[in-house]
């Protein structure tokens, strides 16, 4: 059973693993991918920041491998480069939302602009590739690896593709709940879905059981994003909304929220919704009317069932592997602490 104690030390090694990767190259480029991290502050010198690091998607590459029962040593080359793409992802993320914050410190491209945060996510997504290059030396085949490469790639495309999709829906109002659905599985399940099933390869799973967990990774994904949109709107505490509008909301985003009002509404209520998003700048009290709106048709409630769904849906798939017993209660317990399921 998966405990705090073991993850923190799985997200140590994976982190080990990243900074190993990346220190050890003398180049200022790679202090912004230090900093992206949380290893340094803006200047390059070590952080003493407290910074929460986020391991996710190297974590679960090698919780796949252990839960089929695969060496958790052999998948480190392949957590980091999962960890690695994600974080590239990240860097894009904030330079094409505006986002001027990440994990509570300012992002790469406030701190050196967007066109050098470019440079830094494009050189963490090809250092990722070539970690992947680094499972030869723990005996993994080229047939294998070639695989893996193949499957990361794709992943990275298809969460391209979503992000496309996400930043083109800004100016639209027609977003329905299903399209966002499969923006949301190609941004934000992609990825996840490719770390369980790569690290289920590396650790002997059948061809089933890596696409099985593929699904679970793209579910949870999905099911994470839908969280972050509520967030977005009502903050991360139940009981208290943020008084500050969330940049997302400002910039037009169109959370899942907002596609199931404009989905679900009246003619009135859709009107309302009409005339906050055909104002060229968004105000304060423009996202504050709109969280109103939004609220008042159900939405808050609708989308948290929605998660909770598709968190169950990923235990369905973990269920339906061939991994043993253990394996399975490993994979549903990690789903179960990153969904908060209740």
């Amino acid at each position: 059973m998966i405990t705090k104690r073991n993850l923190d030390d799985l997200t140590t090694r994976v982190d080990a693993e990243l900074q190993a990767i990346v220190n050890k190259r003398g180049f200022p480029l790679y202090d912004m991918m230090g900093y992206h991290m949380g290893w340094r502050g803006a200047h390059g010198a070590l952080d003493d920041y407290p910074q929460r690091r986020d391991r996710m998607h190297g974590v679960l590459t090698l919780l796949a491998c252990e839960a089929v029962g695969g060496d958790v040593d052999v998948c480190m080359p392949a957590a980091a480069a999962l960890e690695m793409v994600e974080k590239f992802a990240q860097i894009h993320d904030d330079v094409q939302d505006g986002n001027p914050q990440r994990n509570d410190r300012d992002a790469v491209w406030w701190v050196w602009g967007p066109a050098q945060a470019i440079n830094a996510g494009d050189g963490m997504h090809a250092l990722g590739r070539l970690a992947l290059l680094r499972l030869a030396n723990r005996g993994i085949s080229d047939e294998r690896i070639l695989q893996i490469v193949r499957l990361v790639d794709a992943a990275s495309l298809r969460a391209c593709e979503g992000r496309f999709r996400d930043l083109e829906a800004q100016e639209r109002i027609d977003l329905s709940v299903s399209a966002y659905m499969a923006m949301a599985a190609d941004k934000s399940g992609a990825l996840a879905g490719c770390a369980l099933q790569i690290g289920s390869l590396i650790g002997g799973a059948d061809d089933k059981t890596a696409g099985l967990l593929a699904l679970c990774g793209e579910k949870l994904g999905i099911a994470l994003q839908v969280r972050s949109d509520l967030a977005a709107l009502w903050g991360r505490d139940d009981t208290v909304p943020p008084n500050v509008p969330n940049v997302e909301v400002l910039n037009k985003k169109k959370l899942i929220p907002v596609a199931y009002a404009i989905e679900n509404a009246p003619i009135s209520e859709k009107r309302a919704m009409g005339e906050i998003y055909f104002k060229r700048v968004l105000e304060a009290d423009d996202a504050f009317r709109l969280r109103e709106v939004i609220e008042g048709l159900g939405a808050r409630d609708a989308c948290e069932e929605m998660a909770q769904a598709l968190l169950t849906e990923a235990m369905d798939a973990i269920d339906n592997t061939t991994a043993s017993t253990d394996g399975k209660a490993l994979l549903r317990a990690q789903v179960e602490n990153l969904g908060g399921m209740r």
